[in-house]
C-alpha cells in the first residue's frame, strides 16, 4: 500500500514538473532569440548613427566597435554592397528590405540578422547589418535548462522525500484498519481500530468498531439464546411429562406408575384432559422459542407496552399452574400508572422468569403489583416465602450443576437492561419482593 501511494505521488510530481518545465524551455528558448535580435538591432542603430554622409569618401575612416567572437557588422552604400565592415559582398533580403526605407530582422541560414537603414525619409544612402550565429540563443537556452533540470531533480526529491512520509501517514491508518479487519474476520470481536488523527480513517475506524460491536452483542445474544431458552423451557418440559405419563398410567390402570399428585390426578380421570393440557404447554413452549429468538436478534422494540394487557396474560398463563399447587395469584393495579415503552416479548419473558422463580423457591400467595414510582412503571413480584440467602448475587448466571435461581434471573435482567429498564430485589426477606422499573418514553434507549 505503501509503495503505491509513494508511485503516486512521485508520478504526480513528475508530470507537474515535465508540464511547466517544456512549456517553460520552450518560452525561454524564443526569450533567448528575441533578445539577441533586439541586441543586433541596438547594435545597427548605435553604428548607423556614425555612418557618414558619404560612404565612400568619408573625410575620417570609418571605425567599427569592438564585437565578440562571431557577431558581424556590415556597411551597405545604396547599392547593396557592402563598404566596410563582415558580411555578405552584396546585400540579401534583410539589406533590400532596408533600403526600401524598412528595418529588418530575421534568421538567414544559420545566422540571426538584422538590418537598419541609414537616411531619413525617401532616401536611404546606406544601410547597417548586424548577424550573429542563430545557435548563439540554443547555446544559453541549454545553460538554462541544465539548470531547469537540476531544480526539476531536486524537485522530485524532495516530492519523493515528502511522498515517503505522507505515504506513511496515510497507509498506517489503513493499514491498521485492515489488520483489525483482519482480525474480526477470523472471529476475534474484541478488535477495536485505534483513532490515527486523519479524520477520513478516524471515520472508517469509527464505523468499523460501531459495527463490530454490533455484532459482538447479536453474538453474544445469539450463544446465550440455546441456554435461555433451555432454562425456560425445562418447566414447560417438565410439565407436559406430567400431564402425558399421568395419561400413560391412567392407560396401563396405575401399575407401576409412580404415585401421582394433584396433576396426574386429573390426568387419570381424564387422559383426553391430560393431552390437551399437554398440546398447550408445547404450544406456550414454541411460543417461547419464537420470543426468546427474537429477542436475541432483534433492536430493542420502542413501541408503547400495555401493562394491563401483559398482567392479564400472565394471569391466564400462570393462575391454574399455582393454583395446581394451592398458591394463589394476585394481580393488581395500583391508580394510574405511567406510560411505559418496550417489548411485549420481552415482557412476558421477564414475568414468566420471576413468577417461576416464585413457584419453585418461594411458598404461600403470590402478588404482582403495578404501581407508580415516582413518575416510572414499576412492577413488583412477591410471595410468602421466607426470604432470599444473604450476600448471594442471584441474577449471576450460573453453570450447569450449580445450585442456585439458575439461569432465569440473569435472563430477566438482561431483558430487562436491553429495554432501558431495571430489574432488582426490593426486600430480600421476608416474603423477598423482585422490582422491574419499566423504561418509560423519555428513558427508553435509541435504537
Amino acid at each position: 500500500m505503501r509503495r503505491r501511494i509513494l508511485r503516486a505521488v512521485v508520478v504526480a510530481v513528475v508530470c507537474a514538473v515535465v508540464l511547466f518545465s517544456v512549456p517553460l524551455a520552450v518560452a525561454t528558448l524564443r526569450l533567448y532569440r528575441q533578445n539577441e535580435m533586439s541586441e543586433l538591432e541596438r547594435l545597427a542603430d548605435r553604428v548607423a548613427v556614425t555612418v557618414p554622409s558619404d560612404v565612400h569618401h568619408p573625410r575620417d575612416p570609418m571605425e567599427l566597435p569592438r564585437l565578440e567572437a562571431g557577431t558581424w557588422v556590415g556597411v551597405y552604400d545604396d547599392r547593396a554592397r557592402l563598404v566596410i565592415g563582415a558580411g555578405p559582398a552584396h546585400g540579401d533580403g534583410p539589406v533590400r528590405d532596408a533600403l526600401a526605407g524598412q528595418a529588418s530582422s530575421q534568421r538567414l541560414g544559420d545566422r540571426l540578422v538584422a538590418a537598419v537603414p541609414v537616411g531619413s525619409g525617401e532616401r536611404v544612402r546606406a544601410v547597417v547589418q548586424a548577424s550573429s550565429p542563430a545557435d548563439g540563443p540554443l547555446h544559453r537556452a541549454a545553460l538554462t535548462w541544465s539548470a531547469m533540470l537540476a531544480l526539476a531533480a531536486v524537485a522530485v526529491g524532495m516530492g519523493t522525500v515528502l511522498g515517503t512520509r505522507s505515504s506513511k501517514r496515510l497507509a498506517r491508518p489503513l493499514e491498521s484498519l485492515a489488520e483489525t479487519a483482519g482480525r474480526l474476520e477470523t472471529g476475534d470481536l474484541s478488535a477495536r481500530a485505534a483513532r490515527s488523527g486523519l479524520p477520513e480513517a478516524d471515520e472508517v475506524a469509527s464505523a468499523l468498531n460501531r459495527a463490530a460491536e454490533r455484532i459482538e452483542e447479536l453474538l453474544r445474544r445469539e450463544r446465550a439464546f440455546s441456554a435461555d431458552a433451555s432454562h425456560q423451557l425445562r418447566t414447560a418440559l417438565t410439565r407436559v411429562r406430567l400431564e402425558l405419563e399421568g395419561a400413560l398410567a391412567e392407560g396401563d390402570g396405575g401399575a407401576g406408575a409412580p404415585a401421582p399428585g394433584p396433576s396426574d390426578a386429573r390426568a387419570a380421570r381424564d387422559p383426553r384432559s391430560a393431552l390437551r393440557a399437554a398440546l398447550a404447554s408445547l404450544d406456550a413452549m414454541e411460543d417461547m422459542v419464537d420470543d426468546l429468538l427474537a429477542l436475541a436478534r432483534d433492536l430493542p422494540e420502542q413501541a408503547p407496552l400495555d401493562v394491563q394487557v401483559l398482567l392479564a396474560d400472565a394471569e391466564r398463563r400462570w393462575h391454574g399452574e399455582l393454583a395446581a399447587v394451592g398458591r394463589p395469584l394476585r394481580i393488581s393495579v395500583e391508580g394510574d400508572v405511567p406510560e411505559a415503552v418496550g417489548s411485549a416479548r420481552a415482557g412476558r419473558q421477564v414475568l414468566d422468569v420471576l413468577l417461576a422463580n416464585a413457584l419453585a423457591h418461594g411458598s404461600g400467595t403470590v402478588t404482582v403489583t403495578a404501581r407508580d414510582a415516582a413518575g416510572v412503571l414499576a412492577v413488583d413480584v412477591e410471595d410468602e416465602g421466607p426470604g432470599l440467602p444473604e450476600g448471594a448475587d442471584i441474577f449471576a448466571r450460573r453453570r450447569a450443576g450449580d445450585t442456585g435461581h439458575g439461569i432465569g434471573l440473569a435472563l430477566a435482567r438482561s431483558l430487562v437492561d436491553a429495554e432501558g429498564g431495571r430489574l432488582m430485589v426490593s426486600r430480600r426477606a421476608p416474603h423477598p419482593c423482585f422490582t422491574w422499573l419499566v423504561a418509560g418514553a423519555r428513558e427508553a434507549p435509541g435504537p
